[in-house]
């Protein structure tokens, strides 16, 4: 039940993924732009969204790293997605993905963090022929959520 919850949760906001406007930096509440400024200091170039939940996404390179920080519109830090390599996600994370999705192709692997959470999250996402796939992971390789798209057909 827990898990049918958790995918009908993120299967209704995948249209909150999806779209994003772009904004420059003048558009941004400046509250938005100095909490991204006190978290990460030194990050130079910053290209930000308006998310269709109406918040911020702050998307840069930290360390040569890409990472997207997402706030409300008051400031308030709400989660941040650090891309790592395949290699650092937990053994059982993997485990899991190999039980699982073994026939997908690994697109992408994140390290999220969020304010209401203290353990990390891990998220991946797939692709096959027919559809793109958004993964989340607890550290103990527990899956928490799954959505999917068609593919884009080139």
């Amino acid at each position: 039940m827990v898990r049918i919850l958790g995918l009908l949760i993120v299967l209704a906001s995948i249209p909150s993924v999806a779209l994003a406007q772009q904004l420059s930096a003048d558009k941004v509440p400046a509250v938005v732009r100095q909490a991204c400024e006190a978290k990460f200091s030194g990050v130079r170039k910053v290209e930000w969204k308006l998310k269709s939940d109406h918040n911020y996404e702050a998307e840069f390179k930290l360390n040569g790293v890409e990472v997207a920080a997402k706030f409300d519109s008051n400031g308030k830090w709400l989660e941040t997605e650090t891309t790592i390599a395949r290699a650092k996600l937990p053994a059982d994370v993997r485990a899991t993905i190999s039980k699982k999705f073994g026939g997908y192709k690994i697109i992408e692997t994140q390290s999220v963090e969020r304010f209401d959470q203290k353990l990390p999250l891990y998220e991946v996402h797939f692709e096959n022929v027919r559809v793109v796939m958004q993964t989340l992971y607890e550290e103990a390789g527990t899956l928490v959520s799954q959505s999917s798209k068609p593919r884009k057909r080139n």
